[in-house]
């Protein structure tokens, strides 16, 4: 008897808040190599200001980008979360998340502010955050594409 194993399309929650330029190369680089590349993944695209818990439903995994601001997550980041924490608590433990930070300084504050939401909404990092310091270099981009890639992958194999 031959198994065959049918891949179903997972849904990918992308958030991200990309106010400049540069930040705005980083979320169409993604959804562009995610879409070309991944067939059996729907990318389902989210600003931070216009994610709410709907936007949840039937999600497989989420990634979130995010700028530095300031030492910490940007204040559109933060209000995604504000808007969403209570109702999102306790109803997608072990949610599968991957998420990038665009930081100007060292990117430590916003990732210690994420990583504490993040414990309390018990989804599960499977990758380490992406922290993109410093002046922008060209670099971020691949990096970026990598990681994704990698979590985007996981998902669709069932690894996550």
């Amino acid at each position: 008897m031959v198994l065959i194993h049918k891949m179903y399309v997972k849904n990918v929650l992308f958030i991200h808040h990309s106010p400049s330029d540069n930040t705005k190369k980083l979320s169409k680089h993604l959804q562009f190599k995610i879409k070309k590349l991944n067939p059996n993944t729907n990318l389902i695209v989210s600003k931070a200001t216009e994610t709410n818990i709907d936007s949840f439903n039937s999600i497989d995994g989420v990634i979130i980008g995010t700028t530095e601001n300031f030492g910490y997550m940007s204040g559109l980041t933060k209000d995604f979360f504000d808007r969403t924490y209570e109702g999102l608590q306790n109803k997608m433990a072990g949610l599968p998340i991957f998420y990038y930070i665009r930081a100007g300084l060292d990117g430590n504050g916003c990732k210690i502010g994420i990583d504490k939401i993040l414990t309390g909404l018990k989804w599960r990092q499977v990758l380490p955050p992406l922290i993109l310091k410093g002046k922008w270099n060209n670099d971020f981009i691949l990096r970026l594409e990598e990681k994704s890639l990698t979590f985007v992958n996981g998902i669709e194999m069932g690894i996550y």
